[in-house]
């Protein structure tokens, strides 16, 4: 099973067809609060959270995902343990990439989100993409897990799995671990979410 753990738009019936078509089987939209069928595809709810509204999610379901803006942010992981299901960087809101930074998203031992949309925007507009290298090149090391996704905003915009796969072999991922990035770990994802 495919799984798009960012689509940022409606799962409509035209989207979740496209989808279909695409192989994905599971979309995480923040755009639903319980996990529904559209299309033949499990619609599951999409919960982006800060440090302080992790506590009032602990016990609903679908994919939780830590947004990190701060190296404060990652300083309260360890009361998080457990509740969330995966991490978000904001590597426009975040000022330094510390060692002490660094050495915590390594500790965290949850998956953390790379989103296709932002890096191919960061490319096409030529911003640099550092940090995404240098978080494919801890996944590469066995450091830490990742998972791609679309950051689709509608149906023109999602992305067919082997792109997000292309783009990061590209990027220096070895075939294997891309794989696993863009189809094996979204979908492990999805099973223990719902």
């Amino acid at each position: 099973m495919t799984a798009d753990l960012c689509f940022r738009g409606v799962v409509d019936e035209a989207v979740a067809k496209h989808a279909y078509r695409f192989g994905y089987r599971a979309i995480a939209s923040r755009e639903v609060d319980s996990v529904r069928e559209v299309g033949g595809v499990r619609v599951v709810p999409r919960y982006e959270l800060s440090r302080d509204t992790v506590d009032k999610h602990r016990n609903v379901r679908g994919l939780k995902v830590l947004l990190v803006s701060s190296g404060e942010d990652l300083k309260f992981y360890p009361k998080l343990s457990g509740a969330i299901d995966s991490v978000k960087i904001d590597f426009t809101q975040l000022t330094s990439l510390s060692k002490d930074f660094l050495r915590r998203v390594i500790g965290l031992k949850t998956p953390v989100e790379i989103e296709f949309a932002e890096v191919l925007r960061r490319i096409l507009s030529g911003d640099s993409i550092d940090y995404y290298h240098l978080l494919l090149r801890l996944y590469t090391r066995g450091k830490l897990e990742v998972y791609v996704c679309s950051g689709a905003v509608d149906l023109p915009s999602l992305v067919h799995p082997t792109a997000m796969h292309a783009l990061i072999s590209v990027l220096g991922v070895p075939e294997g671990l891309a794989a696993k990035a863009v189809f094996k770990v979204p979908r492990e994802l999805v099973v223990n979410t719902v």
